[in-house]
């Protein structure tokens, strides 16, 4: 029978009511696997934010997770300017934002101790995708005390440019920007104890 309907699909000689009830099937394990994401999203919730008041009696934890997994992965360390080692060190909490009606979107939250570097006490980078599919970051916009902004210093070769403060600030949406966000959501904030 695997055979026939192998030869079926090959020669493209497939009954129409077999292919809407498999994208009605397909649609149903889509539903399934959403509301799993939900409910890992929810039950997650309050266990972190247990962790999160258990690890803010650590001094510098969060900021030597993040210079750490700075320095150790290549996707982040490549973003790794000499200036940033300096700005990390002022992050006092990391919060990963899930939105409960979707897996795609996020927020990435560093909240920072008073710095010489700038006034906020939040950045904030959210990655976004919409009911089109289409893909947007928008970024805490950081305000810089005079003459402290590292990043807009010219370098002469354009790989040198990357800064870990910048990208948190830039809202580009390409790939190793999503990719560089997942690595905070799905490796840096889950396993930052282990």
């Amino acid at each position: 029978m695997a055979t026939s309907s192998n030869s079926e699909i090959e020669n493209g000689v497939l009954d129409e009511s077999i292919i809407e009830d498999m994208g009605v099937i397909t649609q149903e394990f889509d539903n399934i696997e959403l509301e799993i994401a939900k409910q890992h999203v929810k039950a997650l919730k309050p266990i972190y934010e247990k962790r999160r008041n258990v690890l803010k009696r650590i001094p510098k934890f969060w900021s030597q997770v993040v210079g750490i997994t700075l320095m150790k992965q290549v996707l982040i360390g490549q973003y790794l300017d000499n200036d940033d080692y300096s700005v990390v060190q002022y992050i006092n909490d990391v919060t990963i934002e899930m939105d409960e009606n979707t897996s795609e979107n996020f927020k990435i939250i560093l909240s920072f101790s008073d710095n010489e570097y700038f006034k906020n006490k939040e950045l904030i980078k959210e990655f976004i995708v919409d009911a089109d599919g289409q893909r947007m970051i928008k970024s805490t916009t950081i305000e810089w005390f005079e003459g402290r902004d590292y990043t807009k210093k010219h370098k002469i070769d354009e790989d040198d440019d990357l800064s870990f403060i910048k990208w948190f600030s830039e809202e580009s949406t390409d790939e190793s920007s999503w990719d560089l966000g997942r690595i905070f959501k799905d490796d840096l904030y889950p396993q930052a104890w282990t």
